[in-house]
């Protein structure tokens, strides 16, 4: 009798599939990985049969099929992309909402639309495969990505957090991200304390508290300081939803301190931190009252330093070129609504740069006046401080002009104040009718 021989097949191509299997169940977009694209262009896209069908089906209450989930994952987000839209990201975003979300009428196809386009986005925002406007187009879409209701996804929330905190992806990408949790923050200001958009915009703290933890090294310092000052922020944001619950913001808090220590970081975003913690004042968090109250003044000194040596710097730049800051030469002259000829006032520092130390004034002043009631026996002097220090501020928004910088600075930081020299007397006023200025521009 012949034996029989039995076979034994190896495991490992069960193995593979359970595996595969698995990998299904956990990230169904597998099944959708990314072709090349049939329509370069969303308007493409959307007078295709194919999106007509889409929107018809989807309109009528039909679940989303296997046809209608590539059309969405492998055309419709792959738009966020494409060349042929790069001049009109924005209006693309609202398109794909509207053309792909809006016509589903069924609440089940809605929601596993929207949970795919979700894991989807994510995937092209950390993507290096295709450009960094399409990795930044998606995280943008993916943080303003709405419910049948008009509300933002709250299940995006959490991929915001972990792109925002990924210290592997670029910071365009990074800062896309945290404008989405931003968006969050703001309509949870709209919404009524223990909402479950409320509840959503409050679990993005701890993301916010390590944001304002960003060490120096793991971001340019541009893309660290605007991260940090929209933390600032959305934390001041979501502080009228905490209630007794304001510890939670301990940690944004202390980072808040560091900063306003730290001489290196900008004057914005050490105002825009006091600003963050005389908010706090009268809550359960202690504050350094007196130390951030130094350094509040120490600001206004370096704001009007600031604004007062660029007018120095603009002078001598005049004295050196013997040009005038309107291109003419020693002086310029106008005519008053008469016809009499009338001198020029000549403001060297910028409009834009006295709105700036404008705002820096005011801003200082009323958190100064936040943080009185911390001060004990020297509260009515920080008061007063404060008014003196805002009138200032307005005087320098309603009269942006040089003298009203010198006259801040006059009376919050005389030391600083550069003296005019007199010009020296010609050796020979008959034959030099006016003091002779050196000019490597000019001939002499």
């Amino acid at each position: 009798m012949p034996k029989i021989i039995k076979k034994r097949f190896k495991s490992y191509p069960t193995s593979l599939s359970v595996i595969f299997l698995i990998m299904l169940v956990l990230n169904p977009s597998v099944l959708y990985a990314q072709a090349e694209p049939k329509f370069s262009r969303l308007s493409l896209l959307e007078a295709s049969s194919e999106m007509k069908a889409y929107q018809k089906d989807l309109i009528s209450g039909m679940n989303l099929t296997e046809k209608h989930k590539r059309l969405l994952l492998n055309e419709g987000l792959a738009q966020l992309f494409l060349d042929g839209n790069r001049l009109e990201r924005l209006q693309v975003r609202q398109r794909l909402q509207k053309i792909f979300f809006d016509s589903i009428s069924d609440p089940a196809a809605y929601k596993s639309a929207r949970d795919l386009a979700v894991t989807k986005l994510e995937t092209l925002a950390r993507s290096n495969k295709i450009s960094i406007n399409g990795s930044i187009n998606a995280a943008l879409f993916l943080g303003e990505l709405k419910e049948k209701t008009g509300q933002l996804v709250q299940t995006a929330t959490e991929p915001l957090s972990r792109l925002v905190t990924d210290e592997s992806i670029t910071p365009a990408v990074r800062i896309a991200a945290l404008l989405g949790l931003g968006s969050r923050t703001k309509e949870a200001r709209e919404s009524t304390k223990g909402s479950p958009i409320a509840v959503n915009a409050v679990s993005i703290i701890p993301t916010l508290g390590k944001i304002i933890m960003l060490p120096a090294e793991q971001l340019p310092a541009v893309a660290r300081d605007w991260m940090q000052a929209r933390t600032l922020s959305y934390a001041s944001d979501l502080l009228p939803l905490l209630g007794d619950d304001s510890k939670n913001l301990i940690e944004i808090s202390n980072g808040a301190v560091v900063i306003i220590k730290d001489p290196t970081r900008s004057i914005d975003l050490r105002i825009r931190s006091i600003v963050f913690l005389s908010l706090l004042a009268g809550t359960d968090i202690v504050l350094p009252a007196s130390e951030i109250m130094t350094v509040t003044d120490k600001l206004v000194r370096e704001s009007l330093r600031e604004a007062y040596g660029t007018i120095q710097d603009k002078k001598f730049e005049e004295e050196i070129t013997g040009i005038g800051i309107q291109g003419g030469g020693d002086e310029m002259m106008g005519f008053d609504p008469m016809g009499t000829p009338i001198e020029i006032e000549n403001n060297y520092l910028p409009i834009t740069a006295s709105f700036r130390a404008s705002w820096r004034l005011v801003t200082l002043a009323d958190s100064m006046n936040r943080l009185a009631g911390q001060m004990n026996d020297d509260k009515e002097t920080y008061k007063k401080n404060a008014e003196r220090l805002r009138a200032f501020g307005v005087k320098i928004y309603e009269e942006p002009k040089d003298a009203s910088i010198t006259s801040a600075i006059e009376e919050f930081d005389p030391e600083s104040i550069v003296l005019d020299i007199e010009d020296p007397e010609t050796t020979d006023p008959e034959n030099e009718a006016s003091p002779k200025k050196f000019s490597p521009f000019k001939l002499q």
